[in-house]
């Protein structure tokens, strides 16, 4: 009795079944049609189940490779991990004991994944005042940190010295192990510290996302 392989359902004859030349020429155009990498268009790409779990096709318009896995679809195979970038001129003040949160970049994951972000800011503020603050990366709108740490803003004024604001940078960097396909923001916290009276100016941001690869394992 005939039965079929389980990934090109090619005809594979029982012992006592004849040999028929219909099902030879069959199995053969069912493997011309399915070389190891599937040739198609990114219009054409198929639809495929579990059984096809791994497969690669290579798309000719996009000159691109993908891989198929039945529980999210198609994978794609790209040279370089998709990059995401923006920056924002601010000009806000942050009053002491204040803890704000400014969205900087709006960007859409074609698939779930993980991402690696780097922000850096620029304040201003009295060169003859002191304040502290602490800046953070923000995931839509919840702040992230590694381990317990955030990033600590000195501003450190003379007393005598009554000049301009004064400039200082700081970059804070966060891993967001799991995130969904679709629409998300990258913004940045500023908490002031409460023990001084002075305001500090957030002049503007700029920050770099990256869909990268992470496991729990990673973190030390």
């Amino acid at each position: 009795m005939a039965t079929y392989s389980t990934v090109l359902g090619l005809k594979l004859s029982g012992e006592s079944d004849p040999f028929l030349l219909s099902d030879f020429i069959q199995n053969w155009q069912l493997l011309d049609s399915s070389p190891g990498i599937f040739i198609c268009t990114s219009a054409t790409r198929p639809s495929w189940g579990a059984n096809q779990d791994g497969r690669l096709i290579f798309m000719t318009d996009l000159k691109q490779l993908s891989y198929w896995e039945s529980v999210f679809g198609w994978h794609d195979l790209r040279d370089s991990s998709p990059v995401y970038a923006g920056g924002s001129y601010l000009n806000v003040a942050c009053n002491p004991g204040s803890s704000g949160v400014f969205n900087i970049l709006t960007f859409t994951t074609p698939r779930p994944s993980a991402l690696a972000v780097w922000l850096s800011g620029t304040y201003n503020y009295p060169n003859n005042k002191t304040q502290d603050g602490w800046q953070s990366v923000t995931f839509d709108g919840v702040q992230q940190t590694i381990g317990s740490y955030r990033e600590q803003v000195r501003f450190a004024g003379n007393a005598a010295d009554a000049g301009n604001a004064a400039g200082v940078n700081a970059t804070s960097l966060a891993v967001i192990p799991s995130v969904s396909a679709g629409q998300h923001r990258i913004g940045v916290q500023v908490d002031v510290s409460s023990s001084y009276k002075t305001a500090i100016t957030l002049v503007g941001v700029k920050a770099i996302a990256m869909i990268s690869l992470y496991s729990s394992a990673n973190a030390l």
